[in-house]
């Protein structure tokens, strides 16, 4: 067996602890990926929590839900070190990123491609052991994906953010030519958006947050507009941006102030996507969805195709890539509460490899 070291959460509320322990080698179609980095994601901050907040002091306890102790990370690339038997000797050496959101295999969501859907999800770092580690064991090597020529550090965020974006992206298409896409939110998930519209030909995106140094990388990355929502004039900044012809909305902070000003903005007949899970609870005339015909749709991760397909969009050179900030993985409590408090621009990766402190863009 292979001994790893694993950054596992024992309890919630409590930070990652390290645990040493043995790997049993893979069996069937599984393959043992050596980890060369992991994504620090803002629902692993909510795992740590143990609950989602549903508003009016109630909320979604993960407790009995989640097992524990567990191995957080769910954005996981590395190099396959030992497939089993029944899998392709010839991947053992190749670098990969892995698909994560994993499904029971069996269900009618699994055998139509959306595992990401399932009821009964195996996702690794949520209901299975993930990255935070120096070895991930992979069910299967269809979940595999062929990186060659892309950073590893950047790549590793498409199986997550990348994704969720290209998934919310593809539900809002097609944006009318003469309409208009709003973020709300550019942190790692929302510049990931601002990059992957651009890339799907969407001409004129809306950034919108409450942080300055993120709101000018937005624009750095594509994004023809920015609004600070911090502004008590924000709801007239943002139908000004957006041309009084805002159609299309991907919310990626998920509290109800972000998706009311979403919308009181929209015109007749706009679509907005919620991917953020801040949590909180919102009240609003149900008369207000026809009489506006207005679509709100909840997204979760996306499907293996469709992470395919973003990382050819990627090989091709059309999504740029956002700022980085790699840390040793033995620094993941400290990150994980960075992030909690906001101000990171970008993404934080965690690589067992990684020096003390360094920074990429």
């Amino acid at each position: 067996m292979t001994l790893a070291t694993s950054y596992k959460l024992k309890s919630y509320a409590c930070t990652p602890v390290a645990v040493e322990h043995d790997v049993p080698p893979p069996k069937g179609r599984e393959a043992l990926v050596k980890i060369r980095c992991a994504g620090v994601c803002h629902s692993d901050v909510y795992i740590m929590d143990g609950y989602q907040d549903l508003g009016n002091g109630e909320r979604m306890e993960f407790d009995g839900v989640l097992p524990l102790p567990l191995t957080m990370g769910h954005e996981i690339s590395g190099d396959v070190v030992a497939v089993g038997p029944d899998a392709d000797p010839t991947l053992v050496g190749a670098r990969r990123l892995v698909y994560p959101w994993i499904g029971c295999g069996k269900c009618p969501a699994c055998k139509a491609g959306v595992e990401n859907h399932c009821q009964q999800a195996k996702s690794l770092g949520v209901f299975s052991d993930g990255g935070y580690s120096d070895y991930v064991l992979v069910p299967d090597q269809r979940y595999l994906i062929d990186i060659e020529g892309l950073d590893s550090a950047w790549a590793t965020t498409l199986s997550c953010s990348g994704l969720t974006v290209y998934s919310a992206i593809r539900q809002l298409q097609p944006i009318p030519p003469e309409g208009r896409l709003a973020v709300m939110g550019v942190g790692g998930l929302g510049l990931m958006a601002v990059a992957v519209a651009r890339a799907l030909g969407v001409k004129d995106v809306v950034a919108c947050d409450v942080n300055a140094e993120r709101l000018e990388t937005a624009r750095k990355m594509g994004a023809a507009e920015t609004v600070d929502v911090r502004r008590p004039d924000a709801l007239q900044a943002l139908v000004a941006a957006s041309g009084e012809r805002l159609t299309s909305v991907i919310d990626t902070v998920g509290l109800p102030s972000t998706l009311q000003l979403a919308m009181d903005a929209v015109i007749k007949g706009s679509r907005i996507v919620l991917i953020g899970l801040q949590g909180g609870r919102l009240s609003l005339p149900v008369v207000n969805l026809p009489f506006k015909a207005l679509a709100i749709i909840g997204t979760y991760t996306g499907s293996l195709a469709e992470l395919q397909e973003v990382v050819a969009l990627a090989k091709a050179g059309a999504i740029p890539a956002m700022p980085i900030w790699t840390r040793p993985m033995s620094m993941v409590g400290d990150s994980l509460e960075r992030l909690r408090r906001g101000g990171v621009v970008g993404r934080i990766i965690l690589s067992p490899d990684a020096p003390p402190e360094t920074a990429t863009a």
